[in-house]
């Protein structure tokens, strides 16, 4: 099946044995007309979960704007943010997301699930692989060249990677055929490239999908062949609120997190540890 349809899939299976809990506010980022930023927002559940969602890719900022111009006040069942996952339009799919990602962590949460905390984002051993990347992780990069990393970068907007020479620019995802790890953007959930790049890079010992983005059950990916997922939760909402609110960087009032596929129970054991009540 294809990936929205997993997507709602796992939403079913969740609503079989959940009620859904309701949307209290959406966020977006102001929009601006500065440099490109990579933007996130955010939906936020009336139980206090929140879910991370891209909005950088072609015009979605502006279109969610549009559609929802107070987004702080916006009156929608969870259910009909969910169904977007299933829409051709990028924008629509992104807000899907978020609230797919939201409906995950509530899930989390009720079946006490901790996912452990993100010790590195690639293999720092002394043995020297080439690394590919989907999506330019620009701190990520400096750390790994420092390392003597070679990099091997897959980014729609090559005009962002900076040059160094042990960072390689890749044009289309055969590139990173060699590389033995590859580290993916989680807006590929979005614009419906992560199939066509794992099939790229299927000879890799190891595929992990990593940003915000990344913050749903995994249980999708995982049957696709990544072997990890990096995410970020978000323990205190006012917290998170607080700091959006004067445009500060928000990464601090997470917590990142790194599932991977061998010690993940799935979604069918996580709802058998969550209590009656909440059904």
């Amino acid at each position: 099946m294809s990936l929205d349809a997993d997507y709602l899939a796992l939403v079913e299976q969740i609503r079989a044995g959940l009620s859904l809990p309701a949307v209290q506010r959406l966020y977006f980022p102001c929009l601006t007309t500065e440099g490109f930023r990579d933007e996130f927002g955010f939906v936020l559940l009336t139980t206090g979960d929140v879910g991370a969602f891209y909005v950088s890719l072609e015009d979605s900022l502006a279109e969610l704007w549009q559609a929802y111009p107070q987004p702080e006040q916006v009156q929608v069942p969870l259910d009909t943010l969910l169904a977007k996952l299933a829409s051709s339009q990028l924008a629509e799919r992104a807000l899907g997301l978020g609230a797919f990602n939201a409906l995950s962590q509530y899930v989390f949460r009720l079946a006490h699930y901790q996912a452990p905390s993100r010790q590195r984002a690639a293999n720092t051993s002394t043995e020297h692989i080439k690394l590919g990347m989907v999506g330019y992780f620009c701190p990520l990069v400096e750390r790994l060249t420092a390392q003597q990393q070679t990099v091997v970068v897959l980014e729609q907007q090559p005009e962002r990677v900076l040059p160094h020479p042990l960072v390689q620019l890749a044009t289309n995802p055969a590139d990173l055929a060699e590389c033995s790890e590859i580290l993916c953007t989680a807006s590929t959930l979005i614009n419906q490239s992560l199939d066509s790049i794992l099939a790229a890079c299927e000879p890799a010992t190891r595929f992990s999908l990593i940003g915000p983005s990344a913050g749903g059950l995994p249980d999708v990916v995982f049957a696709r062949g990544v072997d990890s997922v990096g995410a970020i939760h978000f323990p205190n909402p006012a917290a998170l609120l607080e700091v959006l609110a004067g445009q500060a960087s928000w990464g601090h009032v997470g917590k990142k997190y790194e599932i991977n596929r061998a010690d993940y129970p799935g979604l069918a054991a996580l709802l058998a540890r969550i209590p009656p009540k909440h059904s």
